[in-house]
């Protein structure tokens, strides 16, 4: 049976034999960058060993091993813990919305299979779900030669066919068939999974789906399938499912990663899902402002006349009145740890975070902005850094694993101090 190993962002990587290290080397090698060239390799490479960096979810090398890479919650008292939270993070991601209807039992249901386990068992609850709403079917044209009459005989090709046996019919009908490229690529992805699935709920509902879909074809050609498929109004019920196919098939919705020495990437960049999350915290807790996420956007700059080196925020609070709708606080996440207590007056932060939230504060015209990390064991207590008499800048620890409390303390601080 394939094994699993669960390891935390930054971790060695260690129970791999060498030739899956050695892939593994390679892997890291080739997707040392994301896709605007910026440094984020997936893993990384330091003295000849490998650790896990700030890509939250599964590897599975060429044998089969199942790499679960797992976020660093400090106050996540065990593994089953640190994947419920960040299982239900993962529903704000602005990557997958599939994943916006993993509920609460959902989580519960699976806090114990390996990653790919549970998007897989997500999948196919979906899947089952279509076929008992019914497979999509459609008139498809089709020739044949048979020993009945049946649709319209084709006179060339029933000559041609038929002169020496008359008791055949060379005819062409119309066939209603589920043979359409929605359903093929389904039937790709059902007998894909059925090589990496050992959890045997999955493997039970694998094999159930495999014997429904035995009358369709696999498709001979997925990624012109792909293109062909719509989910139209028709067929909505579609629409969940095709997402996880093309995860599944395509790694889309996902960051993409070379596949070349590895046998499926699931990988979440956690800087991404931590804002994501904390913005919808915002929207679901802070009732007195509006949220505005990546927004909204006003130039750094003009040359002639015209705006350049545009700023978008991470989070933009809004005062809720629509006759005065202005900017009243401004907030960057960083999945990043800092140290609060050290004796170091910056505790890690960036100088170049604090330009960043300076130039804000000062386009936007606000009094607060503030720098948003994940709560640690070093970082409990809010910090707060004075530019000058009309600005300053807090640094807030966010608990993720009590948004609405961290939501409320941040709001209260920042109100406070304006």
């Amino acid at each position: 049976m394939n094994k699993s190993l669960a390891i935390r962002e930054h971790e060695e990587l260690k129970g791999l034999s060498q030739d899956e290290l050695r892939d593994l080397k390679d892997f890291a090698l080739e997707n040392g960058t994301d896709v605007e060239g910026n440094y984020r390799p997936v893993l990384e490479l330091k003295n000849n060993r490998l650790y896990a960096q700030n890509y939250v979810g599964i590897i599975e090398t060429r044998k089969g091993t199942v790499l679960e890479i797992l976020p660093k919650i400090d106050f996540a008292k065990d593994t089953e813990e640190t994947k419920r939270i960040f299982f239900t993070m993962l529903r704000d991601w602005r990557g997958f919305k599939s994943l916006a209807q993993f509920n609460a039992s959902h989580i519960n249901a699976v806090r114990r299979f390996n990653m790919l386990e549970v998007f897989v068992h997500l999948f196919l609850n979906n899947l089952v779900l279509l076929t008992q709403r019914g497979l999509a079917r459609h008139y498809q044209s089709e020739e044949d030669n048979q020993p009945y009459l049946r649709g319209r005989i084709l006179f060339p090709q029933h000559i041609r066919e038929n002169v020496a046996n008359r008791a055949r019919f060379y005819v062409g009908y119309d066939e209603f068939s589920a043979n359409r490229p929605a359903n093929r690529l389904i039937h790709s992805t059902i007998r894909k999974l059925m090589g990496s699935v050992r959890q045997p709920k999955n493997q039970q509902l694998l094999h159930q789906l495999r014997i429904g879909f035995s009358d369709i074809p696999q498709s001979e050609h997925p990624k012109s399938d792909w293109d062909r498929h719509q989910v139209d109004r028709s067929i909505q019920h579609y629409d969940e499912v095709m997402q996880w196919v093309g995860l599944f098939l395509f790694d889309y919705g996902l960051t993409t990663f070379a596949g070349k020495y590895v046998n499926q990437t699931l990988l979440f960049p956690m800087w991404e899902v931590f804002e994501d999350f904390v913005a919808a915290s915002f929207r679901r807790y802070a009732q007195r402002f509006s949220v505005r996420k990546q927004g909204p956007q006003e130039p750094l700059a003009s040359i002639d006349g015209k705006g350049v080196f545009y700023m978008k925020p991470d989070i933009s609070l809004m005062s809720d009145r629509m006759s005065d709708r202005k900017t009243e606080f401004i907030l960057d996440t960083k999945w990043k740890r800092i140290n609060g207590e050290g004796s170091d007056p910056k505790h890690g932060i960036s100088q170049a975070d604090m330009y960043q939230l300076f130039a804000y504060g000062k386009k936007y015209g606000c009094r607060q902005v503030a720098l948003i990390y994940p709560k640690s064991e070093q970082f409990q207590e809010m910090l707060r850094y004075k530019f000058d008499e009309e600005l300053s800048l807090s640094c807030f620890p966010f608990n993720v694993n009590k948004p609405k409390c961290s939501v409320k303390k941040i709001l209260n601080d920042l109100q406070n101090k304006s």
